[in-house]
């Protein structure tokens, strides 16, 4: 499958007809790979089994990963990118989630999480509150709330299980806005980071987006050489070039933004802060804006 079919078949998401179809011809395409795990086919097959049980059956992947990767030790839950970004931007220019789909197994895990917030929210609020207590989620990691209704479906359930510690990324803030507009009680337990690329960049909006209480700062997708990207320095600070690049980070930051109290995403969540700690779910770094270089 390429990048073109997994468009079409966010195009579609509203659609679950086209989507089977689509997925039978990702089948038909290589039938004598079925049954060989970790192909387009193998998964395809998986998806579309489920969703010939009307989604009444036991999910083909987990709602949420208890570890999202290397990069990051918490538990994460994604939807399909593009399908579920309302605020998306220029960020289609650069967006790190559409990486992501060259793994049969993380796009269908995608899709899968996407059909379910569109007509399947209770078992992803069950799954939600069967997270042991005290844990910490990234929400999301891919994809975003795609609807007034979905920021008020996922705030509800933060609140009823006050224990975890909930932060995430967003450029759906015309949609955080008018929940907000409606009187709504923010949960105490979620921070959310600004996400550059959003379509309401430089607007009143954006400018309100900033006021809301669950909201810590900015996150930057600024341009750095490519010499950082090609030694993958920008993925661990402990890869060597990592302390160079991240002050070719703060350098673009400094100027883009005009302020001097900024900070470089490491790349790794898991050692971004002594303890354990990182920046980005942090109410002490909240007024900072923190940035990352494209790849």
């Amino acid at each position: 499958m390429n990048r073109k079919q997994g468009m079409q078949i966010a195009a579609g998401i509203e659609s679950l007809p086209q989507i089977k179809k689509q997925l039978r011809a990702i089948i038909a395409a290589r039938p004598e790979r079925i049954k060989k795990v970790n192909t387009w086919q193998y998964h395809a097959r998986k998806m579309l089994d489920w969703l010939d049980t009307d989604m009444r059956g036991p999910t083909p992947y987990r709602v949420f990963m208890p570890r999202g990767n290397t990069k990051l030790p918490f538990y994460a839950f994604s939807s399909l990118a593009i399908a579920d970004c309302p605020g998306r931007g220029d960020c289609v220019n650069f967006c790190f989630s559409l990486k992501a789909w060259r793994y049969p197994a993380a796009f269908f895990r995608q899709l899968q999480n996407s059909l379910l917030l569109r007509s399947g929210r209770h078992v992803i609020a069950a799954e939600f509150m069967a997270i042991p207590e005290g844990r910490e989620l990234r929400l999301f990691v891919d994809g975003d709330f795609s609807s007034v209704e979905m920021v008020r479906f996922f705030m509800d359930i933060i609140k009823a299980h006050e224990s975890l510690h909930v932060y995430g990324y967003s450029k759906s803030w015309y949609e955080f806005l008018e929940l907000d507009k409606a009187g709504y009680d923010w949960p105490h337990n979620y921070i959310v980071n600004k996400s550059s690329g959003s379509r309401w960049e430089d607007t009143e909006t954006g400018k309100r987006f900033d006021a809301l209480p669950v909201v810590r700062d900015e996150f930057l997708a600024v341009k750095v050489d490519k010499k950082h990207i090609k030694s993958r320095a920008y993925q661990d600070k402990g890869n060597a070039g990592s302390k160079e690049y991240r002050a070719a980070v703060r350098h673009e930051m400094k100027t883009k933004l005009g302020k001097n109290k900024v900070f470089a995403c490491p790349g790794n969540c898991g050692n971004c802060l002594p303890n354990g700690r990182h920046a980005c779910g942090s109410d002490d770094f909240r007024g900072i804006a923190i940035g990352i270089g494209v790849h």
